[in-house]
Formats: structure tokens, sequence, C-alpha cells
């Protein structure tokens, strides 16, 4: 038995797909990845193409690594979902299109929580923490790399999330 009941769209990063540990770690029957291809579709096309897989998929968490946790940062905002996010891309700079996460795409009442692991040799994830700790609660592994070392710690919070939407 799995121990997640919620239904799962998982975003994942830059040159990332399903395959992905994070995705495979994710304790979860209904679990939902589709493959992007980031670097060919600007940021227009990559957002209505997540618009429209919510609203066909209707997740009630979404989960985002790297360039996945700043979409689902940017689509849990808009969707009113709740999301759990991992070492993500908050300043993606592969292309010109695509705008930092700012305070305005944070400040609300959306549950968000971030799992960080400080090792990351991509991204500065103590920046990241600094930047997200006034508005979500963040947990962090002093260790770790940007592809996770513990993806798996992903669960406990996509459970906290559960709990606190069961308690409403």
């Amino acid at each position: 038995m799995t121990s997640c009941v919620s239904k799962i769209l998982f975003l994942h990063g830059l040159d990332s797909s399903k395959e992905s540990t994070k995705f495979h770690a994710i304790d979860a029957e209904q679990k939902y990845c589709i493959n992007i291809d980031y670097r060919n579709l600007n940021f227009r096309t990559v957002a209505d193409f997540y618009h429209d897989i919510i609203q066909k998929i209707q997740p009630e968490i979404i989960v985002g690594h790297s360039l996945g946790g700043y979409w689902a940062l940017k689509m849990s905002h808009a969707h009113h979902i709740p999301c759990v996010i991992a070492n993500p891309s908050l300043k993606p700079n592969f292309r010109d299109d695509y705008h930092a996460i700012s305070d305005y795409d944070l400040d609300h009442d959306i549950p968000q929580l971030a799992y960080l692991e400080l090792g990351d040799e991509i991204l500065d994830m103590y920046e990241v923490k600094h930047q997200l700790e006034d508005f979500m609660q963040v947990e962090t592994y002093t260790g770790g790399h940007h592809r996770l070392a513990h993806p798996e710690c992903i669960n406990a919070l996509i459970q906290q999330i559960e709990t606190t939407q069961r308690q409403k």
C-alpha cells in the first residue's frame, strides 16, 4: 500500500524526464509526469502546456524538482494547488524569457513546502533557502547534491500537505 492517497503531478527538471529517481521515489499510486523539452520551448508554450495538463489531470498536489520546482511554484499559485519543491531553480538562466521567482509568486496562503539538499553543486541552495524561508516551511539536508541523494524525503512533505488538507 502506498502512503500518499492524493493525485500527484510531478514536474521534472531541465534535461530530465519521468524516468528520474525523484519521480520514482514518490510513494503514490496516482502520480503523473509528462516529459517536456524545456530547452526548445519558450516560457509561454510551457506555461500553456502545464495549464492544460493541470486541467486534464486535476492533481491535488504538484511536486517539482529543479526547473520543475520553478514550474511547480508558478502552477501552484496560478491554480491554487499545494506543492512540494525540491532543489528548485528560482532564477532559470537558460532562456531569456524566464523571469526569476519573486515575492509575488510566493506571498499567498497556498500550502507550499520545500526540501533542499544544501550540497547542491549546480544551484546555491543556501540562497534558495534564504528566499523561501519567509514564505514556506523549508526542510534541509546538509549534504546531498542537485539530483538529490534522498529523494524519498519528498514523501514526508507530501504527507504533511495531505494531513493539513484533511484537517480543513
